[in-house]
């Protein structure tokens, strides 16, 4: 039994390269522009210095947490087939050169600036940035903002005890960011099998997409990513083998996908539970944690992943070796802000702020690789639950809230909602409204009594 989550919606942007193609932007990672008329607004000529200062600080706080920052010019909607998300088709090509950087981008002697404090809260936390002036927003009819309704998919609870002794009850929820003047698309992704191949295996996993075409990514590998694993897990005795040729084999499907993946791509965190055997293989900042008992009671966190970011030494050294550099967006002070980046030796892109991801042909050809790395947990009467989450819950809540928060509540439902809740309020408060996208699957270990 499968369930999955994801909010569709219609905002698109430009980024300014010169020769850059046209495609789609992730709402999430559009740079406010600085002559948007939304309803309420005061218009050009009457802004009050009061009106700056807080368009000032929404940009900076944007521009630090996006994982994705593109500096291109001249990139404009990709127009999709049949009215819908379904991206145009793209004629294939070889993913070691997806575009001409020396006659599409800037040199990279010219270090791009965050635009102001403009962008500053996306170059920190979210998933994509562009530094075009001229690219408006997409409003709302009313209230000139989007806050979509958090879609929630659940399994039911299993009735029969497996031979091996361990049950699984399940829920996930997704819920879409937030953005003050633009409609929000949602990114995100997730699924959970309670029964998978076999009623002794269940496979769940959560997405996040960035770029452009991000949603189009997470979507594409949520439907062909547990297709494709059921050849590998059928036929390979090790669990971790499997998974990671799942990984590479729905990374190289997406390359000659209609789906255009040069600046988009899209994390990965599955966990394949067979028996009491529980393997998880990720890519990126989506991370997975289990909640153990403690014997002063309450729970441990305990790690299934670590994020991949490309300041680890093993990372930074793969993508040096390939030509790329690992470097930060400064302001227009020349003051540093948000993540490290990858980006080309020559030019500012594509500034993804992760070292491993599905999809982002750009920055495959400097080092980030679509191999995952894989953990192996044999479960014991100890192990409680599971949390499968994007980088939407962990920005701002600790793998141990996480876990507390979980582990207080009556049922995985309870427990799902409230951590997704929680983490979109921190969001609201940190962020000055801005919201990445949310998902988390949350799955309840049932031990068969002694």
């Amino acid at each position: 039994m499968g369930c999955a989550s994801s909010v569709p919606a219609e905002g698109r942007v430009n980024r300014n390269a010169a020769g850059a193609k046209d495609v789609p932007a992730k709402q999430k990672g559009v740079a406010l522009p600085d002559d948007t008329d939304a309803p309420g607004e005061i218009k050009a000529g009457t802004e009050t210095v009061e009106d700056t200062k807080t368009k000032a600080r929404s940009k900076n706080s944007r521009a630090r947490r996006l994982s994705y920052v593109a500096n291109a010019e001249g990139v404009g909607p990709q127009p999709a087939l049949g009215g819908d998300s379904t991206p145009a088709p793209a004629a294939d090509k070889p993913r070691a050169a997806p575009v001409n950087v020396a006659a599409s981008f800037a040199a990279a002697s010219d270090k791009p600036r965050a635009p102001a404090q403009s962008s500053n809260t996306r170059a920190r936390r979210l998933s994509y940035v562009t530094n075009d002036p001229n690219v408006k927003p997409q409003l709302e009819e009313e209230g000139g903002e989007s806050v979509s309704s958090p879609t929630v998919t659940t399994t039911g609870v299993s009735n029969v005890q497996s031979a091996t002794g361990v049950t699984c009850t399940m829920a996930c929820m997704s819920r879409a960011g937030r953005e003050p003047g633009f409609k929000k698309q949602n990114q995100d992704n997730c699924f959970a099998f309670e029964k998978y191949i076999t009623n002794e295996q269940s496979l769940f996993g959560a997405f996040d997409g960035h770029g452009p075409n991000g949603h189009l990514v997470s979507g594409y590998v949520k439907q062909h990513l547990p297709i494709m694993l059921v050849n590998h897990l059928s036929m390979e005795n090790d669990a971790s083998k499997a998974l990671t040729k799942g990984f590479l084999e729905v990374d190289k499907a997406l390359g000659s996908s209609r789906i255009d993946c040069e600046f988009s791509g899209s994390t990965s965190v599955v966990s394949f539970l067979k028996g009491k055997t529980l393997t998880t293989a990720w890519v990126g900042d989506s991370r997975g944690v289990m909640g153990r008992t403690k014997k002063g009671g309450g729970y441990e966190a305990v790690p299934l992943t670590k994020d991949h970011k490309p300041t680890a030494p093993e990372e930074k050294a793969r993508i040096v070796a390939t030509n790329g550099r690992v470097e930060r967006l400064v302001d227009e002070m020349g003051q540093p802000i948000g993540p490290f980046r990858v980006w080309l030796q020559y030019a500012w892109i594509p500034g993804l702020a992760m070292s491993r991801a599905l999809g982002d042909a750009v920055a495959h050809s400097v080092g980030v690789t679509s191999e995952p790395e894989c953990t192996v947990k044999e479960l014991t009467p100890v192990d409680k639950f599971m949390i499968l989450a994007s980088d939407g819950v962990w920005e701002f809540i600790e793998s141990q809230d996480a876990v507390d928060i979980v582990g207080n509540c009556e049922t995985v439902e309870e427990g799902c909602r409230q951590l997704v809740d929680e983490a979109y309020q921190r969001w609201l408060v940190e962020e000055e409204g801005v919201v990445d996208d949310i998902t988390a699957v949350v799955v309840k270990f049932i031990h068969a009594e002694a």
